[in-house]
C-alpha cells in the first residue's frame, strides 16, 4: 500500500470520508504521522518524527483548556498527599495519634532505617496511610491534579481563553498510535497532502 505521507510532501488536512467531518492536523516538517484518539472520537492527526513529539504536540494543539482557573485549581488541589507505611508493634497497648493520624493499638508509622536492619522491612505491614496536608503551593504536584490535568509544554495556545496553559486530560483514556493505511482505510480517513515548496 502506498504511504499517507512521503518526505517530500506536506500535511495539508484530513476529513471523515462518509461525512466530509475535517479533522485537525498537525505537520511538524517531517516524520510519520499518528492519530489521537479520546473517549468520544478523533482529537487530531500530527507529523512527528517521534511518538514523544507528537503526543506533546497534541498536548499543545489538541487538548482542551482547563475550565477551572488557577485559583480554583489551588482551592481544589492544595494539599500534599504522603502514602506511609504502618506496621505492627506490641509496645503500643492502645490507640495513639502519631503526625497528625490516629492509628490502632499496636500500629505505629514505619520509621526508617531503623525498621530496615538487612535492608528489608522488619516489622509487619500492616497497610499503607494517606495522609493529606494542606499546602497551597503543592498544588501542581499533587497526584489528583496530575490525573485530571497537565501543562502544555509550549505554554497557552491561540485558542486558550484563561492562558494558564493547562489542559484537561480525558479521564476515560486516550491513545495515540500511528496511522498505517490500513487503520485510515479501516476508519474511513482520507488524508490531504501537498507538495513541499
Amino acid at each position: 500500500m502506498t504511504p499517507l505521507i512521503t518526505d517530500d510532501r506536506r500535511l495539508v488536512g484530513a476529513r471523515f470520508t462518509g461525512s466530509g467531518v475535517t479533522i485537525p492536523t498537525y505537520d511538524d516538517g517531517f516524520g510519520r504521522l499518528y492519530i489521537h484518539r479520546y473517549s468520544i472520537g478523533v482529537s487530531g492527526i500530527v507529523r512527528a518524527k517521534t511518538w514523544e513529539d507528537a503526543y506533546g504536540i497534541c498536548e499543545d494543539e489538541f487538548f482542551p483548556e482547563a475550565d477551572e482557573t488557577v485559583e480554583e485549581l489551588i482551592k481544589q488541589y492544595g494539599f500534599k498527599r504522603e502514602h506511609r507505611k504502618v506496621v505492627k508493634d506490641a509496645s503500643f497497648t492502645c490507640a495513639h495519634v502519631e503526625d497528625g493520624v490516629e492509628l490502632g493499638a499496636g500500629e505505629r508509622f514505619e520509621r526508617y532505617p531503623e525498621d530496615y536492619p538487612n535492608g528489608t522491612l522488619q516489622p509487619t505491614f500492616v497497610r499503607w496511610q494517606l495522609i493529606e496536608t494542606p499546602a497551597p503551593d503543592a498544588w501542581s504536584e499533587n497526584e489528583l491534579f496530575c490525573e485530571a490535568y497537565g501543562f502544555r509544554p509550549n505554554g497557552p495556545n491561540a485558542k486558550d481563553k484563561l492562558n494558564h496553559a493547562i489542559y484537561a486530560k480525558d479521564l476515560n483514556g486516550d491513545s495515540l498510535d500511528l496511522l498505517t493505511p490500513e487503520l485510515a482505510a479501516e476508519m474511513g480517513i482520507e488524508i490531504e497532502t501537498e507538495e513541499e515548496q
